[in-house]
Parts: C-alpha cells; sequence; structure tokens
C-alpha cells in the first residue's frame, strides 16, 4: 500500500486501492475510519469513472463485495446531476456490506445539502454511525433513513418519533458481532433485547447473524408495531413479546427460546429507569435465565455536572429547520445525593416544540453501584474494552484507565458463568 494511503484507513484494515494518476494523489481524504474493523476490506476509489468500473466488477461477480466503499478525490458524490447520484447509490448499496465514506463532499447551501442527505437517506444509508455512511450488514433492503422529508411537508407534528430516536439514541456504532467474537459469547446464538423499542440491536445484527434467534420485548405496542413494518430476512427465527422486564415469566421464555447460549442486551442505559429494588430484581432475574446480561451504561461523570439541555440537534436537522435535545423538567435536574432526574426528549423550531418522549424520575446509576450490586448477588462482571475488542476484568485498574470509558459509554456485562 503506497505511503500516500496510510493515513486513509484504520491500522490493520485491508485495503484494495484502484489505480491513480499523480494529479489525484494531492487531493487525497487524510481522515480515517473511527474504529473499522482490522479485517474489514475497504476499496478507495478517486475519480468518478474508477467507481464504476469497481461497481461494474461487483455486480459481474468479478470481485467480492468489501465492506465499505471509501470515494476520494475527484470521486464526489456532489458533483453529479440528482439522476446521477441515484444511480450510484443504487448501485453502491448492491456492491458493498457495510456502506461508504464520501468525506470530499462538500455543499455549501443548505437547500442542496437538505437534498444530498436526503437522497443518500432515500437510498439505503444514515450516517448516525460515526464510521460513514453506513446500511446494515449486506442488507438485500433499501431501507429509508429519510425522517426529514415529514418534516418538510408537515412541520413537528409530522415527524416520526421513533425515527427522530433512532437518529440521535439509535445503537449504530456497536452491534452483534462487537460482543459475539469475544473470547467470553463466542458460543452465543441467541440474542435476547429488553426493553427493545425500535430494537436497532437485534433488527441491525439479525443481517450479520441470520441463523441467531431474536427475543425482543417491551411495554410499547407501538414500538412493536415498528419493528414489525421493518423489512426482516424471512429465515430468522425472532418475536417481538409485549412484556414487563421486570416478570419473571418473560425471563423464562427467553431461556426456552435460547438455542446454545444467550446474550441479553438493553441498551439506550434504559435501566435508568429502575429504582435500586427494581434493578437489583432485574440482576437476578436475568442472570439466572440468560448467559449474559449485559447493560450500556453512560461515559464516567457526575450527573449534577450535565448541562440542563444536552442538545442533539444533527447537521440535516438544522439545515431542515429544527432542534433536537435532551431537557431537563422543571427541578428535574441531577440529584447530587440520588442522581435522580426528570428529562425529555424534545424537538423544537421557531414556532413551537414538541415533546417526542418522556423519562420522568430516573437515576443515573454509576459503574461502581452495578458493579456494588453485582457482587451483593454473587456474579461475575466484566467490561467492554474497544481496544482489545474483547471483556475485561473491572477489577485491572490499568486496563480500565486505558479505555474510553471517561469519554464513551461502556458496556458492562453481567454472569454466573465464570469469566476467566
Amino acid at each position: 500500500m503506497g505511503a500516500e494511503n496510510s493515513a486513509d484507513i484504520a491500522p490493520g484494515a485491508v485495503v484494495a486501492q484502484d489505480a491513480i494518476d499523480a494529479n489525484d494523489a494531492s487531493d487525497a481524504d487524510d481522515q480515517p475510519f473511527r474504529s473499522i474493523e482490522d479485517d474489514d476490506v475497504v476499496r478507495v476509489a478517486r475519480t468518478m469513472d474508477s467507481l464504476r468500473k469497481r461497481l461494474s466488477s461487483i455486480e459481474s461477480g468479478m470481485d467480492e463485495k468489501p465492506d465499505w466503499i471509501h470515494l476520494q478525490a475527484n470521486c464526489r458524490l456532489d458533483r453529479l446531476r440528482h439522476d446521477e447520484l441515484e444511480e450510484i447509490l443504487s448501485r453502491m448499496h448492491r456492491c458493498v456490506l457495510r456502506g461508504f465514506r464520501a468525506n470530499n463532499v462538500d455543499i455549501a447551501k443548505r437547500k442542496e445539502r437538505r437534498k444530498y442527505w436526503t437522497t443518500v437517506a432515500q437510498h439505503g444509508f444514515h450516517d448516525f454511525s460515526e464510521r460513514g455512511w453506513k446500511k446494515c450488514y449486506d442488507s438485500p433492503f433499501v431501507e429509508n433513513y429519510d425522517y426529514i422529508t415529514a418534516y418538510l411537508e408537515g412541520g413537528i407534528e409530522a415527524l416520526d418519533p421513533f425515527r427522530v430516536y433512532s437518529a440521535v439514541l439509535g445503537t449504530h456504532d456497536y452491534g452483534p458481532e462487537d460482543f459475539v467474537t469475544t473470547r467470553l459469547c463466542r458460543e452465543v446464538d441467541s440474542f435476547i433485547e429488553p426493553m427493545s423499542g425500535t430494537a436497532d440491536f437485534s433488527y441491525q445484527g439479525h443481517f450479520r447473524y441470520p441463523d441467531f434467534r431474536y427475543l425482543m420485548f417491551d411495554l410499547d405496542p407501538a414500538a412493536k408495531q415498528h419493528v414489525e413494518a421493518m423489512p426482516w430476512l424471512p429465515q430468522t427465527e425472532r418475536q417481538y413479546v409485549i412484556s414487563d422486564v421486570l416478570e419473571e415469566k418473560i425471563w423464562q421464555h427467553a431461556k426456552s427460546f435460547t438455542a446454545t447460549k444467550s446474550l441479553s442486551y438493553i441498551g439506550k442505559q434504559s435501566h435508568h429507569i429502575f429504582n435500586a429494588k427494581q434493578l437489583y430484581r432485574l440482576l437476578d432475574v436475568a442472570t439466572r435465565y440468560v448467559d449474559y446480561f449485559m447493560l450500556e451504561t453512560p461515559q464516567v461523570a457526575l450527573p449534577s455536572d450535565m448541562d440542563e439541555v444536552d442538545e442533539m440537534t444533527r447537521p440535516e436537522m438544522e439545515d431542515a429547520g429544527f432542534e433536537t435535545g435532551l431537557i431537563d423538567e422543571k427541578d428535574g435536574a441531577a440529584n447530587p445525593f440520588t442522581n435522580r432526574m426528570s428529562f425529555r426528549l424534545e424537538v423544537s423550531n421557531a414556532r413551537r416544540s414538541r415533546t417526542l418522549f418522556n423519562y420522568h424520575d430516573w437515576t443515573l446509576w454509576s459503574q461502581p453501584t452495578l458493579v456494588a450490586m453485582a457482587r451483593m448477588l454473587g456474579l461475575n462482571v466484566v467490561y467492554f474494552h474497544p481496544d482489545y475488542e474483547q471483556f475485561m476484568n473491572v477489577d485491572n485498574t490499568e486496563e480500565v484507565e486505558e479505555s474510553d470509558c471517561m469519554d464513551n459509554v461502556t458496556f458492562l456485562l453481567f454472569t454466573r458463568h465464570p469469566t476467566g
């Protein structure tokens, strides 16, 4: 691999670069992919002609699908006519496993940026992940991730709450493949997603592991309707059940649903809705019926240091003319002694605001408290270290300090099985 490309791709990624002339080399995008897996195959295209040739080669079966296509230099989507852009996006969707990156797009006018974003989103790619424009792994379905057009046509009330939620709070940078490839969870073949809501974890994961089993449950019938309306691979065994996560019978069902070993995952930090007794009971009951029980926990920080408004407005929202944020309720700021708080997910524009979801009387459970509860129950507890891509011992101070738990979300896993 040439030296001019060494900064373009994460260390260890497999890169195949198209032939380029010397004039193109100076235009290289030197921003690396974030957290692309070491065995990902990345194809680089520096001209639109080379991209079309690459796509034709994949479509004919001469080349295998890469994980990613990285568009650089003169291979610019923002210079295409609308019909040409649609054609290229449709072809790329068929020809990649994970998605594409195009940091060379530079559109000055807001209306044109908005049209570009909605066009890409309508052709099966989203940029909710930090890795680039992404699709579900090798998905044959061209999903529509555009939630902006509804707002442009009908205003605040026309926004789909679940689509907005998925855009700002969905689980997109981590999925089942990050965890089942670890030494601890390599025998897992069943996923249990309680409090699943939009079920991003299960839905995206089933494209990568269509032969696994997926059990989702939640109290919201609208969420179930939303998830079941999405296109699923027909061969995947799945269920979405309306049930309370604190009821033991749903965990008994999870055990009977499991094929070999199960990993249960509560994402989006939804466990903060529970009080101490409820959370303690959940840890106890869940680990009796699933092999591995995992919680997404926030970055290590004092809740009292959090802002009253957690700004979550994405660029396409700003271009469309509305904002999104997690906003404290009146007298809902975090209590420094109890970590109790109340807030809401809200969208607003210059004329009005709308609450999409309420989060009343949540308790921000810190990692030390969760570890203490686990040990009172006799559970083993480990955390996912993104650099090692393994579950690690929480007692190893040096390794913990090397992780990114101070800056990003952390995944704590609880189990009655040995973890050593």
